[in-house]
Order: C-alpha cells, then sequence, then structure tokens
C-alpha cells in the first residue's frame, strides 16, 4: 500500500464518521424518546459531546490527510475546486459544531428534562434543520471529491 493509499483511507474514513454520525443523530432521537425522558435527554447530552469528542478529531484527520493528499500530488492543488470545497466544508462543520450542535444539544436535553414541549420542539428543530444542512453540504462535499470538480 502507498503513502498516497494510505492517506485516501484515512481521509474517506474520516468522511465516513462525520457521515455516519449524522445519520445516527437523525435515527436516534425517535428511537429513544419512546423510551423516555430521561433516555431522550441522555442522547442530546451525549450528542453535544460528540461534537467535542468525535467530529473534531474526524475533522482533524479530514483536513491533516487533504492537505497531505494535496501537497503529495502534481495533478491538483488549494485552488482546485473541490479541494476548495472540502476546505470550506472543514469550516462550516466547525463553526455548525460550535455554535448549533454542542450547544444544541445541552439546550435540548435541558429542555426535555424541563418538560417544556414549547422549548423541547424548537431545540429538535434547530437540531434537525442544521442537521440536514450539514449533512446535505457533505454530501455535497463528498459528491465533488469523488469527481474531483474543477
Amino acid at each position: 500500500m502507498t503513502y498516497r493509499n494510505i492517506l485516501l483511507v484515512l481521509h474517506i474514513a474520516g468522511a465516513g464518521t462525520w457521515l455516519g454520525a449524522n445519520v445516527v443523530q437523525a435515527v436516534v432521537p425517535p428511537a429513544a424518546a419512546k423510551l423516555g425522558k430521561e433516555t431522550l435527554a441522555g442522547w442530546y447530552r451525549l450528542s453535544s459531546l460528540l461534537a467535542k469528542r468525535l467530529y473534531i478529531p474526524a475533522a482533524i484527520l479530514i483536513l491533516v490527510t487533504g492537505v497531505l493528499l494535496v501537497v503529495e500530488n502534481d495533478a491538483y492543488g488549494f485552488g482546485t475546486t473541490f479541494v476548495t470545497i472540502g476546505m470550506a466544508m472543514i469550516v462550516v462543520g466547525a463553526v455548525l459544531g460550535m455554535t448549533v450542535f454542542g450547544p444544541g444539544g445541552d439546550a435540548a436535553a435541558a429542555a426535555v428534562e424541563s418538560e417544556d414541549e414549547s422549548m423541547i420542539r424548537s431545540a429538535v428543530a434547530r437540531l434537525t434543520r442544521w442537521g440536514l444542512v450539514d449533512t446535505l453540504l457533505l454530501l455535497f462535499t463528498i459528491t465533488a471529491m469523488v469527481l474531483r470538480l474543477d
């Protein structure tokens, strides 16, 4: 296995982790809600931790391997469209993680614990809306990478 292939496998593993975690974030809350408010609140607290303990390491892995892949390849550079899209997605993901997903998980947990239906709807709607945006942008980014948009 070449150095490039190792970088590419790690890069794809990071992207797969990000996408897979987004899918889990969409699927778990309805199932957790059926198990009771403690379970649902616990899930939202865990989802807040995912912003720090899963998404950040995945994003760093994607960023580092992406930079190394560009440095190692003369066929494309940092100004190439798909590379620019990838770098922008890292920034978008970081901003959403810090401003929406981390605080939003804590807000949703607090709303569930307080049994304030209005706050629950608001917090969950915000997480769902931005989760969808993040996932669609991530899928677009993956498509740009696969097609090597230029």
